[in-house]
């Protein structure tokens, strides 16, 4: 049966062969990203509560970048906590006020093809310029990862948008989506993986590419 790169992604993940639109599968997690928003202050307490631990800090990133610089008491002890967790908990990939967690995930090398992975934040498909099956969870949902290593997810359908001929002078990534969103609306792409071909795609720099996947 041919699958397409969502699909073999969330197969590999899975154990699988192939996976079918619509089935729940259990997938194995290559890497977890989190910044200091929604991670280690919302993660923290609940992995406590819990008394577990990180099932692989090799395989966790913490990026501190939504509360600096840090302009009031609420903000610095979120950024301390993300400082006091990453000790505690063994993490050695903690980028501390080192950019934007999307850019900085594959700027220091953490992304590669055919990965799997997970990011606290919603704009985590940033990772699918990489070839990367990367989509955003919650807090509740990052504890679960960060307990077993896995998460269960329905196999979503996907669209495949093919973009023919190369895009005008002035006209970027940004407007692409645009575009699509006016087509198609704010969720029309709602619970599907969307893959974007054609000449015009393979034309993009990989800032565009990134662009492109993170408003997706």
């Amino acid at each position: 049966m041919r699958q397409t790169l969502a699909q073999k992604l969330v197969a590999r993940a899975a154990g699988r062969s192939s996976v079918t639109p619509g089935e729940i599968v259990t997938c194995k997690v290559d890497l977890a990203m989190m910044h200091d928003s929604s991670g280690p202050r919302r993660v923290k307490p609940m992995l406590e509560r819990l008394g577990a631990k990180v099932w692989d800090p090799g395989k966790v990133v913490v990026i501190t970048d939504h509360y600096l610089p840090a302009y009031d008491d609420e903000s610095r002890n979120i950024i301390r906590i993300a400082r006091q967790w990453v000790r505690e908990a063994g993490i050695d990939s903690f980028y501390d006020a080192q950019g934007i967690c999307h850019v900085v995930l594959p700027e220091r090398g953490h992304l590669r093809p055919g990965m799997f992975v997970v990011g606290g934040d919603s704009h985590s498909p940033t990772g699918g310029a990489f070839a990367a099956y990367m989509f955003g969870i919650g807090a509740t949902e990052m504890v679960g990862v960060l307990v077993t290593g896995e998460i269960w997810l329905k196999v979503p359908h996907t669209i495949a948008m093919e973009f023919a001929g190369k895009l005008g002078a002035g006209v970027s990534a940004k407007d692409v989506m645009l575009f699509l969103i006016g087509r198609f609306g704010m969720e029309g792409g709602q619970y599907q993986a969307v893959e974007y071909r054609g000449d015009a795609i393979r034309e993009l720099s990989m800032q565009e590419r990134m662009t492109l996947c993170n408003m997706t």
